[in-house]
């Protein structure tokens, strides 16, 4: 037995599923601007306990300039988290709290050596 449906209820139906994958990429938008801003807040709090002599050039002062490009980018949510991605990945990574650079140098030279 074929049942026809009406109109009225083929547009509900393609209104509902629009709706579905419209809410889907609202939560994913969300999700992403979420972790973008968890990134921007690990950035603020990594600047904050990191001390001038462990960032990779002291003596420009990075630990200022990079506060400063982490505060004013919140201004925009994008390129807060753009900024804060950079950050994690130039410093972060790349220079752990806690080692000075000048430790690190050392080390590096003290291996090489071996």
């Amino acid at each position: 037995m074929l049942v026809s449906a009406s109109e009225g209820q083929i547009i509900t139906s393609a209104l509902f599923g629009f709706m579905g994958i419209y809410m889907c990429f609202i939560v994913f938008i969300a999700a992403v601007f979420i972790a973008l801003f968890v990134f921007w807040i690990i950035g603020i709090v990594d600047i904050s306990q990191r001390k001038n002599e462990e960032f990779p050039n002291p003596q420009e002062n990075p630990k200022s300039t990079w506060l400063i490009i982490l505060l004013v980018t919140l201004v925009i949510p994008l390129a807060a988290g753009i900024s804060a991605i950079i950050y994690y990945t130039t410093i972060i990574r790349k220079y752990p709290r806690g080692k000075s650079s000048q430790n690190a140098e050392s080390l590096e030279d003290d291996n090489k050596k071996q």
